[in-house]
């Protein structure tokens, strides 16, 4: 038995097998982006299609997405924040060819006749960037520890 490829530590078996297989149907968007992950890892693009939303079903290029999963190897899902409207924001970790790379997005799953579904997605806006660190004026004491003012030493300009 393997584990399954979604990071729930389950086995494939008794995880997005039955997802995937038909023998269970997704209780959370969450469960749809894990056993959708679950599908890439595996190349099951059928699945793929089978769980796009009606209606951005038609926006999908089947070959082209086979293709693009034949050259890729999906390494590790991270689910950072689920909501249960709908929105999953997950970093997947792949390796297309030599490079080793991470897909980081916002995803956003509907309800259809009562089944999840994936919907639409974005790039998660970045956070605020706060400097922790003190700031030096032209007159301190210079932080490299030379005991010269920070104009006359690291802050000098030229």
């Amino acid at each position: 038995m393997r584990i399954c490829p979604c990071g729930s530590g389950k086995t494939y078996e008794e995880c997005c097998d039955l997802l995937i297989s038909g023998s269970k149907v997704a209780e959370s968007a969450e469960q749809m982006m894990r056993s959708r992950y679950t599908a890439y890892a595996d190349k099951n693009i059928p699945y793929i299609m089978k769980t796009t939303h009606p209606e951005k079903a038609a926006e999908l290029n089947e070959t082209e997405l086979q293709s693009w999963a034949n050259s890729t190897t999906w390494e590790q899902l991270q689910i950072i924040n689920a909501s249960e409207d709908g929105f999953v924001e997950f970093v997947a970790y792949y390796r297309e060819k030599d490079l080793v790379a991470k897909h980081h997005e916002l995803a956003q799953f509907k309800k259809f006749e009562d089944k999840w579904y994936f919907y639409d997605s974005q790039f998660p806006k970045p956070g605020t960037v706060i400097n922790s660190t003190q700031k030096v004026g032209r007159n301190d004491v210079c932080p490299c520890g030379s005991g010269k003012k920070y104009k006359k030493c690291c802050g000098a300009k030229g």
